[in-house]
């Protein structure tokens, strides 16, 4: 394999683009391909936990990120009728021993993440087959074209093709629980992560930018309404209107179902995150509810580290191996801690005492678990390949 390896990457979501930033970051110019007409932001906004902050600032990404976002400062949860359950949690001192907790639309990552790199994306194409030695896979396109490769990495979501190529019986698992997701303008938000629960309702907001709020409500459905697009609205306002808090009555003047997304809650497991040549990274390889807001960090986690592993030259078979040992434990640590508090909150139905006793706390059950999912992930495997 004479000069730099020669990386697929398909998918131009959080993933590939974190990717492709990282790779040209560590000499390595990869081809990206992303079948929408663009980078889809889907999902409106997101948290970015202090752990996905520290990887971006590995590969020299964090700062346009940053800068982008807003320092979330402190986490409150109440009950429905708006009454504390817990202390306020003070994110202060992660933020500033670790990285910022941020609040940031995905339009807002996306095109830091973009920016930061110079590939050419080439948009409405995807993989059609992937042929060849193992070595060295050759991959079909769907505009017609093939082209041989070191290296194929699906980074293209939680329905990912590439996925379906390399392991086509394992299928997205629905965890009886739906989602809602919604931005609202507020004049001057306040930096607080506001969280309200009840048993199978989940209800979370926090500012995303300059005079824009992100809300997110979960709630437990044993199987997914069918809901026209005017009543996914609807809906988020019918559940929302169970809590009290300041996002409730944003909610409720919420007059734009196209700022409105509703997705069913589902969960990726696949048995190994490679075969051959065609690795799986984010949500690709191992998707799961977004409670504790690690979807898109461990996707950030995920593309940073098999950048540096890339890096530093080798055999791509020995990099693959050293990925899935670096990565599968860290990701089925918070794979469990997410379906714990999943599971205890009700919802994915009723929180029996032989399914807690299955999922058994991994971190604290209180707001402190937002510091103790931020240990360094890459700190355990400085220098090897």
């Amino acid at each position: 394999m004479p000069g730099q390896p020669r990386i697929l990457i398909v998918g131009a979501g959080i993933a590939g683009l974190a990717l492709a930033a990282s790779l040209e970051r560590s000499g390595i110019t990869p081809v990206v391909v992303e079948i929408g007409e663009v980078s889809l932001s889907r999902g409106l906004a997101l948290m970015l936990t202090s752990n996905a902050v520290m990887a971006l600032r590995r590969a020299g990404l964090d700062r346009d990120v940053i800068d982008r976002g807003i320092v979330l400062e402190w986490i409150v949860h109440a009950d429905p009728s708006g009454t504390p359950v817990e202390d306020e949690h003070d994110l202060g001192p992660s933020n500033r021993r670790y990285a910022p907790n941020l609040g940031i639309t995905r339009d807002g990552l996306m095109g830091a993440l973009a920016d930061a790199m110079r590939a050419r994306i080439r948009y409405a194409t995807t993989i059609t087959s992937v042929r060849g030695p193992a070595g060295e896979p050759e991959v079909a396109f769907s505009d017609g074209t093939r082209a041989r490769f070191d290296l194929v990495v699906g980074a293209d979501g939680i329905g990912s093709a590439v996925r379906r190529l390399i392991f086509p019986r394992i299928e997205p698992a629905y965890r009886s629980c739906c989602a809602w997701r919604t931005v609202m303008d507020d004049a001057d938000p306040d930096p607080v992560f506001r969280l309200s629960s009840t048993t199978g309702r989940f209800l979370g907001s926090f500012p995303a930018g300059p005079g824009l709020v992100y809300a997110f409500l979960l709630a437990n459905y044993p199987q997914v309404p069918a809901l026209s697009r005017e009543g996914r609205l609807a809906r988020l306002q019918e559940l929302a209107a169970t809590f009290r808090g300041n996002v409730v009555p944003l909610i409720r003047r919420q007059h734009d179902p196209a700022r409105v997304i509703f997705v069913p809650v589902q969960e990726v497991r696949v048995p190994s995150y490679h075969r051959g040549r065609v690795l799986l990274i984010g949500d690709a390889a191992h998707a799961f509810s977004p409670l504790l807001a690690q979807g898109a960090a461990m996707a950030i986690e995920d593309a940073v580290a098999l950048a540096e592993l890339l890096g530093q030259g080798g055999d791509i078979d020995r990099v693959l191996r050293s990925y899935e040992a670096r990565r599968r434990p860290r990701v089925e640590t918070i794979r469990a801690a997410v379906r714990r508090r999943t599971i205890a909150r009700g919802l994915e139905g009723p929180a029996t005492p032989e399914l807690l006793r299955r999922h058994p706390p991994v971190f604290s059950a209180s707001l402190k678990v937002f510091d103790e999912l931020i240990e360094d992930p890459f700190a355990a495997a400085q220098g090897t390949v």
